[in-house]
Protein backbone atom coordinates (compact mmCIF):
# COMPACT_ATOMS: atom_id res chain seq x y z
CA UNK A 1 0.00 0.00 0.00
CA UNK A 2 1.04 3.70 -1.07
CA UNK A 3 2.31 6.22 1.56
CA UNK A 4 -0.62 8.47 0.23
CA UNK A 5 -2.96 5.51 1.00
CA UNK A 6 -1.62 4.93 4.25
CA UNK A 7 -1.75 8.39 5.52
CA UNK A 8 -5.50 8.63 4.43
CA UNK A 9 -6.63 5.62 6.27
CA UNK A 10 -4.78 6.99 9.24
CA UNK A 11 -6.31 10.49 8.60
CA UNK A 12 -10.01 8.38 8.63
CA UNK A 13 -8.51 6.87 11.93
CA UNK A 14 -8.19 10.10 13.05
CA UNK A 15 -11.68 11.90 12.05
CA UNK A 16 -13.47 9.07 13.62
CA UNK A 17 -11.63 9.57 17.00
CA UNK A 18 -11.80 13.03 16.63
CA UNK A 19 -15.94 12.92 16.81
CA UNK A 20 -15.78 10.40 19.29
CA UNK A 21 -14.09 12.11 22.10
CA UNK A 22 -13.18 10.51 25.13
CA UNK A 23 -14.06 11.91 28.15
CA UNK A 24 -16.43 12.50 31.19
CA UNK A 25 -19.47 13.56 30.31
CA UNK A 26 -22.19 15.61 31.99
CA UNK A 27 -23.61 12.50 32.95
CA UNK A 28 -20.98 11.65 35.01
CA UNK A 29 -20.12 8.69 32.53
CA UNK A 30 -15.90 7.98 31.92
CA UNK A 31 -16.39 6.92 28.16
CA UNK A 32 -12.92 5.23 26.73
CA UNK A 33 -11.93 3.97 23.30
CA UNK A 34 -10.10 1.10 23.08
CA UNK A 35 -8.39 0.51 19.28
CA UNK A 36 -7.62 -2.67 18.13
CA UNK A 37 -7.96 -5.06 14.42
CA UNK A 38 -11.55 -6.24 13.97
CA UNK A 39 -12.29 -9.62 15.73
CA UNK A 40 -14.90 -10.94 13.13
CA UNK A 41 -15.80 -13.65 16.06
CA UNK A 42 -17.57 -10.81 17.52
CA UNK A 43 -15.87 -11.97 21.03
CA UNK A 44 -14.15 -8.82 22.12
CA UNK A 45 -17.13 -6.74 21.47
CA UNK A 46 -19.34 -9.03 23.88
CA UNK A 47 -16.68 -8.63 26.19
CA UNK A 48 -16.93 -4.91 26.18
CA UNK A 49 -20.35 -4.75 26.13
CA UNK A 50 -20.13 -7.28 29.45
CA UNK A 51 -17.83 -5.00 31.09
CA UNK A 52 -19.61 -1.68 30.65
CA UNK A 53 -23.18 -3.48 31.98
CA UNK A 54 -20.88 -4.20 34.86
CA UNK A 55 -19.31 -0.71 34.81
CA UNK A 56 -22.70 1.84 34.76
CA UNK A 57 -19.66 5.03 34.96
CA UNK A 58 -17.73 3.88 32.34
CA UNK A 59 -18.18 3.17 28.26
CA UNK A 60 -15.81 1.58 26.53
CA UNK A 61 -16.04 1.99 22.72
CA UNK A 62 -14.17 -0.23 20.59
CA UNK A 63 -12.29 1.41 17.69
CA UNK A 64 -11.80 -1.20 15.09
CA UNK A 65 -8.92 -0.08 12.73
CA UNK A 66 -7.43 -1.49 9.32
CA UNK A 67 -6.56 -4.61 8.85
CA UNK A 68 -3.67 -3.80 7.12
CA UNK A 69 -0.82 -4.39 9.91
CA UNK A 70 1.69 -1.06 8.50
CA UNK A 71 -1.84 0.82 8.02
CA UNK A 72 -3.01 0.40 11.31
CA UNK A 73 1.13 1.35 12.52
CA UNK A 74 0.70 4.87 10.39
CA UNK A 75 -2.40 5.59 12.18
CA UNK A 76 -1.15 5.18 15.60
CA UNK A 77 1.95 6.66 14.85
CA UNK A 78 0.00 9.41 13.27
CA UNK A 79 -2.39 10.00 16.25
CA UNK A 80 0.04 9.66 19.20
CA UNK A 81 2.83 11.97 17.32
CA UNK A 82 0.06 14.61 17.61
CA UNK A 83 -0.42 13.66 21.55
CA UNK A 84 -4.39 13.27 21.15
CA UNK A 85 -5.74 11.77 24.04
CA UNK A 86 -9.06 10.55 22.28
CA UNK A 87 -7.89 6.25 22.38
CA UNK A 88 -7.08 5.15 25.78
CA UNK A 89 -5.81 1.66 24.63
CA UNK A 90 -4.06 0.71 21.54
CA UNK A 91 -3.47 -3.05 20.51
CA UNK A 92 0.14 -3.46 19.45
CA UNK A 93 2.49 -5.49 17.21
CA UNK A 94 4.79 -7.10 19.63
CA UNK A 95 7.87 -5.71 17.73
CA UNK A 96 6.36 -2.23 18.09
CA UNK A 97 6.70 -1.97 22.40
CA UNK A 98 10.09 -0.67 21.95
CA UNK A 99 9.28 2.28 19.31
CA UNK A 100 6.18 3.33 20.97
CA UNK A 101 8.03 3.21 24.53
CA UNK A 102 11.27 4.99 23.84
CA UNK A 103 8.23 7.85 22.05
CA UNK A 104 6.99 8.33 25.28
CA UNK A 105 3.88 7.22 23.65
CA UNK A 106 2.57 4.35 25.60
CA UNK A 107 2.67 4.40 30.12
CA UNK A 108 4.00 1.71 32.21
CA UNK A 109 2.11 -0.89 32.83
CA UNK A 110 1.85 -0.58 37.32
CA UNK A 111 3.11 -2.82 39.28
CA UNK A 112 0.87 -5.53 40.53
CA UNK A 113 -1.45 -5.05 37.51
CA UNK A 114 -1.17 -8.93 36.05
CA UNK A 115 0.99 -11.71 37.38
CA UNK A 116 4.07 -12.23 34.98
CA UNK A 117 4.06 -16.16 35.88
CA UNK A 118 0.65 -16.81 34.74
CA UNK A 119 2.20 -15.53 31.17
CA UNK A 120 4.03 -17.45 28.65
CA UNK A 121 7.79 -16.17 28.20
CA UNK A 122 7.60 -14.90 24.53
CA UNK A 123 4.77 -12.89 25.04
CA UNK A 124 5.78 -11.61 28.58
CA UNK A 125 9.29 -10.63 26.36
CA UNK A 126 7.52 -8.67 23.86
CA UNK A 127 5.72 -6.51 26.26
CA UNK A 128 9.05 -5.47 28.05
CA UNK A 129 11.53 -2.42 27.44
CA UNK A 130 14.63 -1.75 28.99
CA UNK A 131 13.61 -3.66 31.96
CA UNK A 132 10.12 -1.94 32.10
CA UNK A 133 6.75 -3.49 31.46
CA UNK A 134 4.68 -1.36 28.91
CA UNK A 135 1.59 -3.53 27.43
CA UNK A 136 -0.22 -6.93 28.78
CA UNK A 137 0.02 -9.82 26.61
CA UNK A 138 -3.44 -9.82 24.35
CA UNK A 139 -2.71 -12.91 22.43
CA UNK A 140 -0.43 -14.66 20.49
CA UNK A 141 1.50 -16.44 17.24
CA UNK A 142 4.45 -18.53 16.81
CA UNK A 143 6.25 -20.45 13.60
CA UNK A 144 5.17 -24.28 13.49
CA UNK A 145 6.30 -26.92 11.53
CA UNK A 146 2.88 -28.89 10.16
CA UNK A 147 3.84 -32.50 8.54
CA UNK A 148 1.77 -35.23 6.45
CA UNK A 149 1.70 -37.93 9.25
CA UNK A 150 -0.12 -40.27 7.60
CA UNK A 151 3.11 -40.22 4.88
CA UNK A 152 5.37 -40.18 7.97
CA UNK A 153 3.69 -43.52 9.54
CA UNK A 154 3.40 -44.73 6.24
CA UNK A 155 7.46 -44.95 5.90
CA UNK A 156 7.84 -45.71 9.74
CA UNK A 157 9.76 -42.64 10.49
CA UNK A 158 9.32 -40.26 13.81
CA UNK A 159 8.37 -36.66 13.31
CA UNK A 160 12.06 -35.28 13.10
CA UNK A 161 13.47 -33.35 15.59
CA UNK A 162 17.28 -32.35 13.96
CA UNK A 163 17.50 -30.99 10.56
CA UNK A 164 19.52 -34.07 9.75
CA UNK A 165 16.46 -36.16 10.50
CA UNK A 166 14.60 -33.73 8.92
CA UNK A 167 16.22 -33.84 4.99
CA UNK A 168 16.67 -37.65 5.45
CA UNK A 169 12.45 -37.66 5.74
CA UNK A 170 12.47 -35.15 2.85
CA UNK A 171 14.72 -37.44 0.85
CA UNK A 172 12.83 -40.21 1.31
CA UNK A 173 9.54 -39.99 1.99
CA UNK A 174 8.94 -36.68 -0.29
CA UNK A 175 10.91 -37.61 -3.37
CA UNK A 176 9.38 -41.07 -4.00
CA UNK A 177 5.62 -39.61 -3.28
CA UNK A 178 6.40 -36.75 -5.96
CA UNK A 179 5.60 -34.17 -3.69
CA UNK A 180 7.75 -31.07 -2.06
CA UNK A 181 10.08 -31.68 1.11
CA UNK A 182 9.93 -28.25 2.71
CA UNK A 183 7.94 -25.66 1.65
CA UNK A 184 8.69 -22.05 4.33
CA UNK A 185 8.24 -18.26 3.45
CA UNK A 186 11.27 -16.78 1.50
CA UNK A 187 9.61 -13.76 -0.14
CA UNK A 188 11.72 -10.41 0.94
CA UNK A 189 9.12 -9.40 3.40
CA UNK A 190 9.14 -9.87 6.95
CA UNK A 191 7.97 -13.59 6.94
CA UNK A 192 11.71 -14.01 5.60
CA UNK A 193 13.04 -12.38 8.83
CA UNK A 194 11.11 -14.84 10.83
CA UNK A 195 12.45 -18.04 9.00
CA UNK A 196 16.22 -17.14 8.90
CA UNK A 197 16.08 -15.92 12.78
CA UNK A 198 14.45 -19.45 13.33
CA UNK A 199 17.31 -21.80 11.25
CA UNK A 200 19.71 -19.25 12.78
CA UNK A 201 18.70 -19.84 16.74
CA UNK A 202 18.17 -23.49 15.67
CA UNK A 203 21.20 -23.69 14.94
CA UNK A 204 22.85 -21.93 17.90
CA UNK A 205 22.98 -18.47 16.16
CA UNK A 206 21.89 -15.02 17.39
CA UNK A 207 22.29 -11.34 16.66
CA UNK A 208 20.93 -10.05 20.00
CA UNK A 209 22.67 -6.68 21.13
CA UNK A 210 24.86 -8.44 23.54
CA UNK A 211 25.83 -11.03 21.14
CA UNK A 212 26.71 -8.35 18.40
CA UNK A 213 28.77 -6.47 20.77
CA UNK A 214 30.60 -8.85 22.72
CA UNK A 215 31.42 -11.82 19.58
CA UNK A 216 30.58 -10.17 16.38
CA UNK A 217 32.94 -12.38 14.87
CA UNK A 218 31.02 -15.27 15.74
CA UNK A 219 28.02 -13.79 14.57
CA UNK A 220 29.10 -13.40 11.14
CA UNK A 221 29.85 -16.69 11.30
CA UNK A 222 26.67 -17.82 12.80
CA UNK A 223 24.95 -15.52 10.41
CA UNK A 224 26.80 -16.82 6.93
CA UNK A 225 26.72 -20.58 7.86
CA UNK A 226 22.93 -20.29 8.33
CA UNK A 227 22.10 -18.36 4.79
CA UNK A 228 24.86 -21.07 3.41
CA UNK A 229 22.89 -24.26 5.29
CA UNK A 230 19.47 -22.45 3.99
CA UNK A 231 20.72 -22.01 0.22
CA UNK A 232 21.63 -25.96 0.45
CA UNK A 233 17.88 -26.76 1.15
CA UNK A 234 17.08 -24.98 -2.22
CA UNK A 235 20.05 -26.56 -4.17
CA UNK A 236 19.64 -30.09 -2.90
CA UNK A 237 16.16 -29.48 -3.55
CA UNK A 238 14.59 -30.09 -0.21
CA UNK A 239 12.88 -26.83 -1.06
CA UNK A 240 12.29 -25.70 -4.31
CA UNK A 241 13.35 -21.88 -5.68
CA UNK A 242 9.75 -20.75 -6.04
CA UNK A 243 9.98 -20.78 -2.12
CA UNK A 244 12.13 -17.58 -2.13
CA UNK A 245 9.03 -16.05 -4.07
CA UNK A 246 6.71 -17.30 -1.36
CA UNK A 247 4.68 -15.25 1.54
CA UNK A 248 1.77 -16.95 3.89
CA UNK A 249 -0.62 -18.05 1.68
CA UNK A 250 1.28 -19.10 -1.07
CA UNK A 251 2.68 -21.53 0.95
CA UNK A 252 0.25 -23.02 2.80
CA UNK A 253 -2.34 -23.57 -0.38
CA UNK A 254 0.63 -26.10 -1.41
CA UNK A 255 0.35 -27.55 1.71
CA UNK A 256 -3.28 -28.04 2.18
CA UNK A 257 -3.69 -29.20 -1.55
CA UNK A 258 -1.45 -32.13 -0.67
CA UNK A 259 1.75 -30.93 -2.41
CA UNK A 260 4.02 -30.88 0.32
CA UNK A 261 5.27 -32.92 3.16
CA UNK A 262 6.94 -30.22 5.62
CA UNK A 263 5.58 -26.62 6.03
CA UNK A 264 6.51 -23.79 8.50
CA UNK A 265 3.76 -21.63 8.98
CA UNK A 266 2.12 -19.91 11.57
CA UNK A 267 -0.87 -21.26 13.88
CA UNK A 268 -3.91 -19.86 11.63
CA UNK A 269 -3.05 -22.90 8.80
CA UNK A 270 -4.39 -25.35 11.46
CA UNK A 271 -8.41 -24.80 10.88
CA UNK A 272 -7.90 -24.48 6.86
CA UNK A 273 -6.03 -27.43 6.49
CA UNK A 274 -8.61 -29.37 8.73
CA UNK A 275 -11.85 -27.67 6.57
CA UNK A 276 -13.37 -30.25 4.20
CA UNK A 277 -12.33 -28.59 1.34
CA UNK A 278 -9.02 -29.30 2.14
CA UNK A 279 -6.67 -32.45 0.61
CA UNK A 280 -5.16 -33.16 3.99
CA UNK A 281 -7.78 -33.19 6.23
CA UNK A 282 -6.91 -35.68 8.83
CA UNK A 283 -3.40 -36.79 8.05
CA UNK A 284 -2.00 -33.32 9.37
CA UNK A 285 0.62 -32.89 12.58
CA UNK A 286 2.17 -30.02 13.96
CA UNK A 287 5.71 -29.96 15.97
CA UNK A 288 8.42 -27.70 17.13
CA UNK A 289 10.68 -26.69 14.61
CA UNK A 290 13.84 -28.65 13.35
CA UNK A 291 17.19 -27.55 15.53
CA UNK A 292 20.80 -28.81 15.02
CA UNK A 293 22.07 -31.53 17.16
CA UNK A 294 22.95 -30.73 20.51
CA UNK A 295 20.87 -27.22 20.12
CA UNK A 296 17.29 -26.09 20.84
CA UNK A 297 14.51 -25.46 18.37
CA UNK A 298 12.77 -22.01 18.73
CA UNK A 299 9.87 -20.41 17.18
CA UNK A 300 9.54 -16.58 16.35
CA UNK A 301 6.70 -15.17 18.11
CA UNK A 302 3.98 -13.27 16.92
CA UNK A 303 0.87 -11.99 18.29
CA UNK A 304 -0.40 -8.55 20.19
CA UNK A 305 -0.38 -6.65 23.04
CA UNK A 306 -2.25 -3.85 24.82
CA UNK A 307 -1.23 -0.58 25.70
CA UNK A 308 -2.15 2.53 27.46
CA UNK A 309 -1.93 6.06 25.63
CA UNK A 310 0.44 8.28 27.32
CA UNK A 311 -1.86 10.69 26.58
CA UNK A 312 -5.16 9.11 28.21
CA UNK A 313 -7.11 11.78 30.12
CA UNK A 314 -8.50 8.13 32.39
CA UNK A 315 -5.27 6.12 32.94
CA UNK A 316 -6.82 4.79 35.89
CA UNK A 317 -9.90 3.71 34.01
CA UNK A 318 -8.07 2.30 31.40
CA UNK A 319 -5.86 -0.02 33.11
CA UNK A 320 -8.79 -1.29 34.95
CA UNK A 321 -10.31 -2.27 31.70
CA UNK A 322 -6.90 -3.87 30.65
CA UNK A 323 -7.09 -5.86 33.38
CA UNK A 324 -10.53 -7.32 32.74
CA UNK A 325 -9.62 -7.49 28.65
CA UNK A 326 -6.47 -9.59 29.38
CA UNK A 327 -7.83 -11.93 31.89
CA UNK A 328 -7.83 -15.20 31.77
CA UNK A 329 -12.40 -15.69 31.60
CA UNK A 330 -11.76 -12.96 28.73
CA UNK A 331 -8.50 -14.66 26.83
CA UNK A 332 -10.36 -18.02 27.13
CA UNK A 333 -13.32 -17.02 25.47
CA UNK A 334 -11.75 -15.13 22.80
CA UNK A 335 -9.82 -18.71 21.92
CA UNK A 336 -13.49 -20.33 21.79
CA UNK A 337 -15.14 -18.08 20.03
CA UNK A 338 -12.46 -16.70 17.65
CA UNK A 339 -9.44 -19.36 17.82
CA UNK A 340 -7.60 -16.86 18.90
CA UNK A 341 -4.12 -18.14 20.75
CA UNK A 342 -4.45 -17.41 24.69
CA UNK A 343 -1.19 -15.93 26.08
CA UNK A 344 -1.80 -16.99 29.56
CA UNK A 345 -0.90 -20.67 30.51
CA UNK A 346 -4.09 -21.44 32.28
CA UNK A 347 -6.32 -20.81 29.52
CA UNK A 348 -3.95 -24.19 27.68
CA UNK A 349 -5.62 -26.48 30.20
CA UNK A 350 -9.33 -24.85 30.30
CA UNK A 351 -11.57 -28.19 29.59
CA UNK A 352 -14.11 -25.40 27.46
CA UNK A 353 -10.98 -24.06 25.05
CA UNK A 354 -9.50 -27.65 24.37
CA UNK A 355 -12.77 -28.81 23.75
CA UNK A 356 -13.13 -25.46 21.07
CA UNK A 357 -9.67 -26.29 19.74
CA UNK A 358 -8.22 -29.78 20.56
CA UNK A 359 -4.59 -28.60 18.75
CA UNK A 360 -3.90 -26.55 21.48
CA UNK A 361 -2.15 -28.61 23.51
CA UNK A 362 0.00 -29.16 20.49
CA UNK A 363 0.71 -25.64 20.32
CA UNK A 364 1.35 -25.20 23.74
CA UNK A 365 4.46 -27.79 23.67
CA UNK A 366 5.76 -25.51 20.58
CA UNK A 367 5.06 -22.47 22.99
CA UNK A 368 7.20 -23.40 25.18
CA UNK A 369 10.71 -22.11 22.79
CA UNK A 370 9.55 -18.69 21.64
CA UNK A 371 11.68 -15.52 20.71
CA UNK A 372 11.09 -12.26 20.18
CA UNK A 373 12.65 -10.53 16.83
CA UNK A 374 15.74 -8.08 17.41
CA UNK A 375 13.15 -5.38 19.97
CA UNK A 376 14.84 -1.48 18.99
CA UNK A 377 12.78 1.56 18.63
CA UNK A 378 14.19 0.99 14.73
CA UNK A 379 12.99 -1.93 14.02
CA UNK A 380 11.84 -1.95 10.39
CA UNK A 381 15.05 -0.70 9.56
CA UNK A 382 16.53 -3.65 11.19
CA UNK A 383 14.13 -6.22 9.45
CA UNK A 384 14.78 -4.01 6.42
CA UNK A 385 18.43 -4.91 6.77
CA UNK A 386 17.87 -8.88 7.28
CA UNK A 387 15.42 -9.19 4.57
CA UNK A 388 17.60 -7.24 1.82
CA UNK A 389 20.94 -9.16 2.82
CA UNK A 390 19.12 -12.51 3.23
CA UNK A 391 16.99 -12.71 0.14
CA UNK A 392 19.80 -11.12 -1.81
CA UNK A 393 21.92 -13.78 -0.82
CA UNK A 394 19.85 -17.15 -1.33
CA UNK A 395 19.50 -15.85 -4.87
CA UNK A 396 23.08 -15.28 -5.39
CA UNK A 397 23.05 -11.78 -5.73
CA UNK A 398 25.11 -11.16 -2.79
CA UNK A 399 28.00 -13.66 -1.08
CA UNK A 400 27.09 -15.07 1.93
CA UNK A 401 29.78 -13.63 3.64
CA UNK A 402 29.68 -9.99 2.69
CA UNK A 403 25.91 -10.52 3.36
CA UNK A 404 26.75 -11.63 7.00
CA UNK A 405 29.06 -8.68 7.56
CA UNK A 406 26.63 -6.43 6.39
CA UNK A 407 23.48 -7.80 8.72
CA UNK A 408 25.94 -7.85 11.82
CA UNK A 409 27.67 -4.52 11.12
CA UNK A 410 24.30 -2.80 10.30
CA UNK A 411 22.88 -4.28 12.91
CA UNK A 412 25.11 -3.44 15.72
CA UNK A 413 24.37 0.23 15.03
CA UNK A 414 20.49 -0.18 15.19
CA UNK A 415 21.03 -1.80 18.30
CA UNK A 416 23.24 0.20 19.85
CA UNK A 417 21.46 3.52 19.56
Amino acid sequence: MGKLTTLAGAGVVLSICFLVGCSTGDDGVTRMIFAAGQDPSGATAALIEEYNASHPDVEVTFQVMPANTDTQHDAYVTYLSAQESSIDLYSLDVIWTAEFARAGWIRPVPAGLFDEQEFLSGPLESVMYEGTIYAVPWFTDAGLLYYRSDLLEKAGLPVPETWSEFTRACTSVADPAGIEGFIWQGAKYEGLVCNFLEVLWGRGGDISAETLRDSPERAVRDVESTIDFIRELIETGISPASVLTYKEEESRRLFTEGQVLFLRNWPYVWSIAEDEESSVKGTIGIAPLPHAEGETGYSTIGGWNIAVSAYSRHPEEAFEFLAFITGERSLSLRAIEGGYLPTRKSSYGDPDVLAANPHYSGFFDVFQNTRNRPRTPHYPIASDIIQENVHRALTGEFDSHAAAESIVTEMAAILSR
